[in-house]
């Protein structure tokens, strides 16, 4: 008799749990208010004209203005290399985390989804990462690019607080994609 009120008591306490897991918590865990991080930049270009053979900086300042974040990246790309060699080179930065060097051809997260779909890279990029990203603090990368070739030399740059939440949670939040399917502020250079 004790072994069956044992067994019933677990087994009530069994079905409760599952009753409680499907049913009644999910819906109090998103009912919770969530938190959307919002990530700016003011990205500033040294020359917008130069000679083969000379530089041109480009210099970044980026952070949260929304809630707290976990990650608060800020991506530069160049669709005009192929190998970013010794035309680029990270002058100074203060995120928490080293730059990144993403070669043409390596996978990457897309579409904002944070790693779930990804693409193959199809030009390098540099990464600047700050974990956790809280609200109001300035993060800089400045970076030195010195073209081999004559012509437009064009920079992607963006950024994008996780967890990516809204619209909100990138900046540029419209205009031109990139190979990502991500907004990009475009920036660009003459080499005369």
């Amino acid at each position: 008799m004790k072994k069956l009120f044992v067994y019933s008591a677990v087994s009530i306490s069994i079905l409760i749990y599952f009753v409680l897991t499907v049913s009644v918590l999910p819906q109090n865990f998103l009912s919770n208010e969530q938190f959307v991080p919002q990530p700016y930049l003011e990205a500033t270009l040294s020359e917008s004209q130069i000679f083969l053979g000379d530089s041109f900086t480009l210099d970044i300042i980026s952070g949260n203005k929304g809630d707290y974040g976990d990650i608060h990246i800020v991506s530069v790309a160049f669709p005009d290399l192929t190998e970013i060699n010794d035309v680029v080179e990270i002058a100074a930065y203060d995120f928490t985390q080293s730059p990144i060097f993403v070669s043409a051809g390596d996978d990457v997260g897309s579409e904002y989804s944070g790693g779930l779909e990804s693409v193959v890279s199809q030009y390098p990029s540099i990464e600047a990462m700050t974990r956790p990203a809280p609200a109001n603090i300035d993060y800089h990368l400045g970076i030195i690019v010195t073209p081999e070739k004559s012509g437009t030399f064009t920079i992607y740059v963006k950024s994008i607080d996780i967890p990516h939440t809204s619209d909100l949670s990138h900046y540029p939040e419209s205009g031109t994609l990139d190979h990502q399917n991500e907004h990009v502020l475009v920036y660009s250079v003459t080499v005369n």
